[in-house]
C-alpha cells in the first residue's frame, strides 16, 4: 500500500529534545533560550549563527512569539534544511530513521547525497516479514492480537511478525569518516552509521520478540544494541521519526475527538520509549494526502488534528 504524500509540503520538527528533556529546544517558543542540566537559562545566540537562514527563521519565531498570533509550526522543507543545522549537534555518529515507506524514501535520498563512502550496507531479507531476524531477536512463543488502540490492521494482521506494508524494510548504511585533530595535525577514523527501522504505527504488535510485546519496544531494543555494540550512548545518536498516516485505520471506528486522542496517547507512550536511546528526537508531521475511495480512513483535516496531538505530547 502506498503513502500518497505531497513531499514538498513536508512538515518539520516541533521540538528538539535532549538528555530526557533536560535540555530543550521549543523551535516554535516564546523564547530563544533553553535551560542546561544546571537549570540556567542559556540564550541562543543568533549574533554568532553560521547558517543565515536559520538566523533569519530564528528572529522570525522571536518576532512572532512577541505578537498576538499563535507560532508557526509547520515548516517547508527547504526551511528545515537551512534551520536544523543550526540548532543541531554537527557530529553525531548515530543517526536513526523510524517511519513508514515516506520515511524510507526520504532515507534513500540522503543516501545517495551522503558525502562519505559508504564501508557496510545491510538490509533485511524479507523486508516485510524479515524485521525480527534483521535485528538477530528471536519471535515471540506467541503472538498476541492487538489491543483496540493498535496495530496491525491488514496484511500484519493476518500474517503475524509482518508489516502491514511491503515496500519499505530495515537498512543499515556505516561509513569511516577520516579526520584531523586541529592541535597535533593527526588523523584518526570516526565511524558512524545510519539506519532506517520500518516502524508504520505509534503502536503496533508487528514485531513482538522473546523479550518485547511491540515494535516500538523491539525497535528501541534493537537501537540500544546498536548503540552498546560500537561503544555510543544515547548522546551520540540522532532519531528522526513519523507515524500516524497508518494510524488513521485504528481510528475507523471512532470519531474525529476519539481518534486524536489515541493517536496522542500512543505518540507519548513511543517518545517515552524513545528517550531511552535518543540523544536528539526531530518529529516530523504528517504530510496532506490525497482523498479518494482507496483511502476513505484518511482525511486532511484530521491529520491537522492528529499533528496538533502529537505537537502538545512532545
Amino acid at each position: 500500500e502506498r503513502d500518497y504524500s505531497v513531499d514538498e509540503d513536508l512538515t518539520c520538527v516541533h521540538r528538539l529534545e535532549n538528555d530526557g528533556g533536560n535540555n530543550e529546544i521549543d523551535i516554535a517558543g516564546s523564547e530563544n533560550q533553553y535551560e542546561n542540566e544546571n537549570n540556567e537559562v542559556i540564550p541562543i545566540n543568533l549574533e554568532n549563527n553560521e547558517n543565515p537562514a536559520a538566523t533569519t527563521r530564528l528572529r522570525k519565531l522571536q518576532e512572532s512569539s512577541q505578537s498576538s498570533e499563535p507560532p508557526q509550526y509547520s515548516l517547508t522543507l527547504p526551511t528545515c534544511q537551512n534551520l536544523l543545522p543550526a540548532l543541531l549537534p554537527q557530529n553525531n555518529r548515530a543517526w536513526f530513521f523510524l517511519g513508514d515507506s515516506q520515511m524510507g524514501k526520504l532515507v534513500n535520498h540522503l543516501a545517495k547525497q551522503y558525502p562519505h563512502p559508504m564501508t557496510a550496507i545491510r538490509s533485511a531479507r524479507d523486508r516485510r516479514c524479515g524485521f525480527l531476524d534483521y535485528c538477530y531477536l528471536d519471535k515471540s512463543p506467541e503472538w498476541n492480537k492487538p489491543k483496540w488502540n493498535q496495530g496491525p490492521t491488514k496484511y500484519g494482521l493476518e500474517n503475524p511478525f509482518c508489516s502491514d506494508i511491503s515496500s519499505a524494510g530495515n537498512r543499515l548504511m556505516e561509513s569511516v569518516v577520516v579526520s584531523s585533530d586541529p592541535n597535533t595535525a593527526e588523523e584518526h577514523e570516526d565511524a558512524r552509521f545510519m539506519e532506517f527501522l520500518i516502524v508504520d504505527y505509534t503502536s503496533d504488535v508487528e514485531q513482538q520478540s522473546v523479550f518485547t510485546e511491540t515494535t516500538q519496544e523491539t525497535a528501541v531494543l534493537h537501537m540500544a544494541n546498536q548503540l552498546q555494540l560500537r561503544g555510543l550512548t544515547y548522546e551520540d545518536s540522532v532519531c528522526v521519526v513519523n507515524a500516524g498516516l497508518h494510524d488513521e485505520k485504528i481510528c475507523a471506528n471512532f470519531d474525529e475527538e476519539h481518534c486524536i486522542k489515541i493517536y496522542q496517547g500512543n505518540v507519548r507512550v513511543y517518545l517515552n520509549m524513545l528517550h531511552h536511546v535518543c540523544g536528539n528526537i526531530l518529529w516530523v508531521s504528517l504530510t496532506p494526502v490525497m482523498e479518494s475511495g482507496n483511502f476513505s480512513h484518511r482525511r486532511n483535516v484530521e491529520l491537522v488534528g492528529m499533528n496538533e496531538g502529537a505537537r502538545m505530547a512532545l
